[in-house]
């Protein structure tokens, strides 16, 4: 039996209990946002909610659908998709509703549909798109169908595996059409089906690729055959940090470029001017130190940098505390910055989903230190004070570098960095560099004008 049949026999108990129990007359939300006209000629992401896949058994999403769906909509999505399907994706109508309530994007319904009570279902929840499969529907549902979707003031996307499920779907009066790259009889995934596939379908009808994106090239491959835009959900979700893969797949961070840090932040202002003058991680501190600052300052730098990544830095502090501190504050990351112990992360994590990074000293370091702080997504190595400098750099330092690189880390390097072009002595590449007081004119303030010459010197 293949997996879509197996799904059918699902979807057809679960219809006969929407039946039994309808949805709403009317929709409790505000307007149905566009989708369709988000989509077309944007080039963007759709980015995807689901916490399990039958795809990948190992999967386990920790994030919570509010927290994804504000990280998407900080990283540029354009549009979301939730798995309305919780027996096989673990995700539900009620996660798609909070999902609507978190990010002022437009959210599909990712079903399988066999019944229009499904589509009344979804759109009481809130969707203002719903998936149909034409593989799981004849030609007269599939009509009727796009018509009780477009009598609700609904978008469908109608997913299609070849040319003759496209020819359907466009004799059926789609508006728009997916090429799903995962063929859902054996779950096998091969992204040149779109490359195929897409200049089979007319300009005026927007065109999506699903499934299979791995990388900004990806996308780019793709919209030279004529997508508008495209559904990515394992790639996010298995990346660790969901908001910088949408970064980079929709071209706002360069895959292979070396990312700034600001870390020490007190004011809105501060957090305004290095996020506008290019910084991609903004660090904000909840730690015994000068710069420290409480929920209140936190939240309004988050206000005035609303699109920045914002990361709080901790310190062998409760659990619960950084929980609730990074919900409050809603963070992006958080940093651990003092003795915690692998199983101190792994709690951290369970709590609050966000990517992790380690902060460690060169004494820390051993010859399994990555597989030990498995729930970290980052290590940071900051470079001793005392004498430190990038110039010449700590040997020490340097070498735990690069033992931490040589088990795949991906690193953010701290500590008199202040000027190179992010490259660390050595040949050790890292993922970022963390400054601090190089753009400091006093503990916790920011220098414009050395914040401006950092970016335009150093980095650029």
């Amino acid at each position: 039996m293949s997996f879509l049949d197996a799904v059918r026999g699902q979807k057809e108990r679960e219809v006969a209990h929407l039946k039994a129990h309808p949805a709403p007359e009317r929709r409790p939300w505000d307007a149905v946002r566009p989708f369709a006209d988000t989509l077309r000629g944007s080039r963007g992401i759709i980015a995807e909610v689901k916490a399990t896949s039958p795809s990948r058994p190992d999967f386990r999403n920790p994030s919570s659908p509010g927290n994804l769906a504000r990280w998407y909509a900080r990283s540029g999505a354009v549009a979301m998709s939730v798995v309305t399907d919780a027996a096989n994706f673990g995700t539900s109508l009620d996660d798609l509703a909070t999902m609507r309530r978190a990010a002022p994007l437009s959210v599909i319904s990712k079903d399988f549909i066999i019944d229009p009570v499904q589509i009344r279902a979804a759109w009481a929840a809130g969707a203002d798109a719903v998936l149909l499969i034409a593989r799981m529907l004849d030609d007269a549902d599939l009509r009727a169908f796009l018509a009780e979707v477009h009598a609700l003031g609904l978008d469908a996307l109608v997913e299609c595996h070849d040319g003759r499920e496209i020819e359907r779907a466009l004799t059926a009066g789609a508006r728009v059409v997916g090429i799903n790259n995962r063929d859902l009889s054996t779950l096998e995934t091969d992204i040149a089906r779109s490359e195929r596939l897409l200049p089979r379908i007319p300009g005026d009808v927007v065109r999506v690729s699903e499934s299979g994106l791995e990388r900004r090239a990806d996308i780019e491959r793709l919209a030279g055959r004529g997508a508008d835009a495209f559904l990515v959900g394992h790639a996010l979700l298995l990346s660790g940090d969901p908001g910088r893969k949408v970064r980079e797949l929709n071209g706002r961070e360069d895959e292979d470029r070396v990312r700034v840090k600001i870390c020490g932040l007190t004011t809105p202002e501060d957090a305004a001017l290095c996020a506008a003058e290019g910084a991609d991680l903004l660090g904000v501190i909840f730690a015994e130190s000068p710069r420290r600052i409480g929920v209140d300052r936190a939240r309004a730098i988050r206000v005035a940098a609303p699109y920045a990544r914002l990361v709080g830095v901790f310190m062998d502090q409760d659990a619960s505390l950084v929980a609730q501190t990074a919900a409050a504050c809603d963070l992006d990351l958080i940093q651990l910055h003092g003795s915690e112990s692998p199983e101190y992360l792994r709690e951290v994590r369970r709590l609050t989903g966000r990517p992790l990074i380690k902060a460690l000293t060169p004494g820390q370091i051993g010859d399994d230190t990555v597989r030990r702080y498995d729930e970290a997504r980052y290590f940071l190595l900051d470079q001793p004070k005392a004498g430190g400098a990038a110039a010449t750099g700590d040997p020490d330092w340097l070498e735990a570098a690069a033992a931490l690189a040589a088990q795949g880390a991906e690193l953010f390097l701290a500590g008199g960095l202040d000027s190179g072009t992010g490259s660390a002595p050595g040949g050790v590449r890292p993922f970022a560099i963390d400054i601090c007081r190089a753009v400091e004119a006093a503990p916790g303030r920011k220098d414009p004008g050395r914040v401006h010459r950092f970016f335009q010197e150093v980095i650029r």
